[in-house]
């Protein structure tokens, strides 16, 4: 038979053994599919004045988040997406990269270059009062 204070400190236990993995798997699982309100954002990408009629648009954050795709249309514009297409994209400083173009230049110079987030020169700040961008590639 358990005397007092042992039944007491049993029960404590299984208690607390029950109720311990609720409360951290609520606090994990909470933040598991944390989403960033996002800015619809779209723009024309060109090159040499002329509109680019395929390939895909990226803007990486710098800070945080995921990056915002989309594809360019026949007319050179392009709609971002970053969890389904066309919801847009993070607020905050974003590098571009513009993939995939069909552009032919010498030894594909401008087609690597485009596609690296460092060497594009490509960037914009996104929030609601800046969502559309016109991307001119030289």
């Amino acid at each position: 038979m358990l005397t007092a204070p042992r039944a007491l400190s049993t029960t404590a236990l299984f208690v607390l053994l029950t109720l311990a993995p609720l409360g951290c798997h609520s606090r994990v699982s909470s933040g598991a599919d944390v989403r960033t309100e996002l800015v619809p954002v779209k723009g024309k990408v060109t090159y040499k004045g002329q509109p680019v009629s395929k390939g895909t648009v990226t803007f990486e954050p710098d800070d945080y988040g995921r990056p915002a795709t989309g594809p360019i249309q026949s007319d050179g514009t392009f709609t971002l997406g970053t969890y389904k297409p066309g919801d847009g994209a993070v607020p905050g400083h974003h590098r571009i990269t513009i993939t995939e173009t069909g552009i032919k230049s010498p030894r594909d110079a401008l087609a690597t270059k485009l596609a690296s987030p460092a060497a594009s020169g490509l960037s914009a700040d996104v929030d609601a009062e800046h969502s559309e961008f016109p991307l001119e590639i030289h």
